[in-house]
């Protein structure tokens, strides 16, 4: 089965993914543009890991929890961009498609992005743990900082709802520093 569910096989098939990204790129940018020799070899192996991440539930892509809306997108690009270069390589004229240099480059620069992101969650657990201790004055507060991002993010940041959570929050807040007096 697909190894996408763990650290070192997300960040081993992120990693092919941004290989051959750039080889695609380095390709449309010489002399004489190509596609890459092999290209359906190396692409199909991809292209399934690609589709069984985007059959799975959301949020569970890749294991670091960090696998946004627009992390998906980048599957359904980088496997538009894959199956348009197999095709293109199967057919009787292959034909570099157009602007496959700036393409494949933008997805292999989200790509070095997504790997960086999977090696920090990789080395967070120990951070999560120091979390744990942080005083819960310093949790409060990171509540009151979360909420009021959150609040101004919101379609209706001046909701009643809003109000009444912030003021419910700093009550929690004074009565936790009248205790600690």
């Amino acid at each position: 089965m697909d190894n996408w569910n763990s650290q070192s096989g997300d960040i081993e098939s992120v990693d092919q993914v941004y290989q051959l990204l750039l080889e695609i790129a380095r390709s449309s940018l010489s002399d004489i543009p190509r596609i890459p020799e092999n290209i359906t070899q190396k692409s199909l192996p991809l292209l399934q890991k690609l589709q069984s991440i985007q059959q799975r539930p959301q949020g569970q892509g890749f294991k670091s929890d960090s696998f946004s809306v627009n992390d998906l997108e980048w599957v359904a690009q980088v496997r538009q961009l894959l199956e348009e270069l197999t095709r293109q390589s199967l057919s009787e004229r292959p034909k570099m498609p157009e602007n496959m240099a700036g393409r494949a480059l933008s997805l292999a620069d989200k790509a070095q992005s997504i790997k960086e992101t999977i090696e920090n969650a990789a080395s967070s657990p120990k951070d999560e743990d120091d979390n744990s201790f942080q005083s819960p004055e310093t949790l409060l507060n990171l509540l009151h900082q979360s909420l009021k991002t959150q609040r101004a993010k919101s379609y209706q940041p001046d909701a009643p709802e809003w109000h009444q959570l912030m003021t419910m929050l700093d009550v929690v807040q004074s009565i936790y520093k009248q205790i600690q007096r």
